[in-house]
């Protein structure tokens, strides 16, 4: 892309902010809200604060490293810059496949509560249908997406502000006392959900190359998304924590439908479904952007088939986009839920540890950035030790299928480099 893409067409600090809000909101925030509360009672308020503070870290270091690069391919681009080829290459495919098997049970929840609210719209079919048409939507280039995305985070934003206002004035202050039902540990046990909650901002990384000044307007960009998220998220805590008994919460999975309920009754319930449905979209939005772009960065260098880095003269990686939108589909019509989301996690995070590690491998070399993280290298090391426990905890399915699904990036990499070097085009260099 680079140069192919027209200054006209690139996008600014609200279609940033939009697919990076978009990327963390999905189904997660009306059910984890309802898991950390169980786990913390509500003092999950603190928790969450934890939480930001931790995911604040993580953002401040992709906020460094995007400052100091404009090319396309987030966590890749940066560890192609700063660490080993072969390392470039772990990265990259695992943000490929992050995204891609999430993509999996993102799918499949717009279609279960679009089912709710038409029930005769089979859920599978709703699915495809969406991932159809926003595919087509990213057809006409990130602008267009863009713009549909700061729509969605407009509608999806004010659906959310209304509910936490009407439940805020029904809050009963009763309810937080005593406020430590679970003690430190349940605090922090609340607060790692909450940080698996908050994961998601980054998606506006990758697609630097169409976004107009990426160097000043990623940053901004990463801690206004955060910033929208945590408001969104705390305001919520607040609600069901103030508006159902602490007995109901830790026995239910739909803790903000529940309190709708209470609210507003029956017609609360369709009213969250509504907005599950709007965040949805918005999510399955930025999945599509995110993937098309880390497999075209990735083609573009010969570590993925060359035919996934087309893109037609306005500079809109439609291949990739197509590709995006097709193995989203698949997914959601085949995987199996809880392997698609042990192999997100592991992933996502090897992504993550990548990043930061390549910050530290900047900072040794001297690079220079418009953004520092303050308090380096705590900030960072903390980052990193949070990112690789969670790699840890994926589990043994997550650690076997995220492997599996890297050994396969690398043995396609080595496979591409020996055939172009037979036929005479220039390659990639080895994994050396």
């Amino acid at each position: 892309m680079g140069s192919a893409v027209d200054e006209r067409r690139k996008i600014g600090m609200r279609e940033a902010t939009a697919i990076g809000v978009g990327g963390v909101v999905g189904a997660g925030i009306f059910v984890l809200s309802g898991t950390a509360s169980a786990l913390a009672g509500p003092a999950v308020i603190v928790a969450f604060v934890l939480a930001f503070v931790s995911s604040l870290s993580l953002a401040m270091c992709f906020a460094e490293l995007s400052s100091m690069h404009g090319d396309s391919g987030g966590q890749y681009a940066y560890a192609k810059a700063h660490l080993p080829r072969w390392v470039a290459t772990v990265v990259g495919w695992a943000n490929v496949g992050a995204w891609t098997s999430g993509a999996a049970f993102v799918g499949t929840g717009f279609g279960e509560h679009l089912h709710l609210l038409v029930p005769a719209i089979p859920a599978t079919a709703g699915a495809v249908v969406l991932t159809a048409v926003i595919m087509v939507v990213n057809l006409f280039g990130l602008k267009v997406s863009g713009r549909v995305q700061f729509l969605i985070m407009l509608v999806e934003v004010l659906f959310l502000g209304v509910f936490i206002v009407i439940g805020g004035s029904n809050v009963q202050a009763a309810h937080f006392t005593p406020f430590v039902t679970h003690g430190w540990y349940g605090i922090l046990a609340a607060a790692v959900v909450g940080f698996i909650a908050l994961l998601g901002w980054d998606a506006v990384v990758v697609a630097a190359e169409e976004i107009d000044r990426p160097q000043r307007t990623i940053p901004r960009s990463i801690f206004a998304s955060l910033a929208i998220v945590f408001v969104l998220y705390l305001g919520l805590l607040v609600v069901i924590n103030g508006v159902l008994p602490a007995e109901r919460l830790r026995g239910t999975a739909t803790p903000v439908a529940d309190a709708a309920a209470v609210l507003l009754g029956p017609a609360g319930i369709t009213a969250v479904n509504v907005i599950i449905v709007v965040a949805l979209t918005a999510t399955v939005n930025a999945f599509v952007i995110v993937i098309s772009r880390a497999a075209f960065v990735l083609a573009r260098d010969d570590r993925m088939p060359r035919v996934v880095a087309r893109h037609n003269a306005r500079g809109v990686p439609w291949v990739a986009i197509l590709l995006a939108g097709c193995s989203q589909i698949c997914l959601t019509v085949f995987a199996d839920l809880e392997f698609a989301v042990a192999a997100t996690g592991f992933l996502y995070m090897i992504t993550s540890v990548g990043a930061i590690v390549a910050l530290f491998a900047a900072r040794r070399r001297g690079s220079s950035a418009a953004f520092r993280t303050p308090l380096y290298p705590l900030t960072p090391a903390i980052a990193l030790v949070l990112c690789s426990l969670f790699v840890i905890g994926t589990g043994v399915t997550g650690v076997v299928a995220g492997t599996a699904w890297l050994v396969v990036g690398l043995l396609c990499t080595e496979l591409l480099r020996r055939r172009y070097r037979r036929t005479g085009s220039p390659a990639v260099p080895p994994l050396d």
